[in-house]
């Protein structure tokens, strides 16, 4: 499967503000090309070149273009609360684990804890900010390995049962927050988008070929 272009992961970075004004100046941009430039060479400049357009056309492709949002947005929402989820998740048991090895003797709790630091700045510091250009939930955690084996040296008793649990969850709670990042829509699914949306705006401006204040103003509302 081709991946998605790099371009799309910088835009998506950005703070939702500036995501929003770069999607607005975009549709904006190609309702001015439609304005100014496809409708005039279509219809002509006074709009009667083309004849009656029908208002049923631009309506189906706007119907299909908004399914097609609809139908990518819903499992982007739920990917999302899943993340979240999965991100709470693990720095709770985390947080547990360090608060859980207290308890733990003497002769174990400093490999422990190190171990504990030395995972949770991996996270934090090298594995986050791949997140939003992972390409494979697959990531080399050295740090997770020498805690599990540090979990694995304790002795018997309800300290390990604890913490092995704990640390199962927060390594479950990982591999969906890993397996969420790598998963991207597929480019095909953007260019259908790309190409609807320019359809769908230039059915709307054709509709309203012969009236240039009408055409300017139905491709406002569109584009935004």
């Amino acid at each position: 499967m081709a991946s998605v272009p790099t371009v799309f992961d910088v835009i998506l970075a950005l703070p939702m503000p500036f995501v929003i004004a770069f999607l607005l100046a975009f549709w904006g941009s190609l309702a001015v090309l439609v304005h100014c430039v496809l409708v005039p060479w279509i219809a002509g400049r006074d709009g009667r070149k083309l004849g009656r357009f029908e208002a049923e056309v631009p309506a189906q492709i706007g119907l299909a273009f908004g399914l097609l949002i609809s139908f990518i947005a819903i499992p982007v929402w739920d990917q999302h609360s899943r993340a979240e989820e999965a991100a709470r998740v693990e720095a709770a048991m985390y947080r547990d684990m360090w608060q859980a090895a207290v308890d733990v003797d003497d002769g174990h709790r400093g490999n422990l804890t190190a171990a504990l630091r030395e995972t949770v700045e991996f996270i934090a510091a090298e594995e986050w900010p791949q997140m939003a250009h992972l390409a494979s939930p697959r990531v080399p955690a050295p740090p997770l390995r020498d805690l599990r084996g540090a979990i694995h040296q304790l002795p018997e008793g309800s300290d390990l049962t604890e913490l092995r649990d704990m640390f199962r969850q927060a390594s479950d709670a990982r591999e969906t927050r890993l397996r969420i990042a790598a998963t991207r829509p597929p480019p095909t699914r953007w260019t259908i988008v790309g190409v609807l949306g320019m359809l769908t705006l230039l059915g709307v401006g054709l509709i309203h070929a012969e009236s240039y204040r009408a055409r300017r103003v139905a491709l406002s509302m569109v584009a935004v």
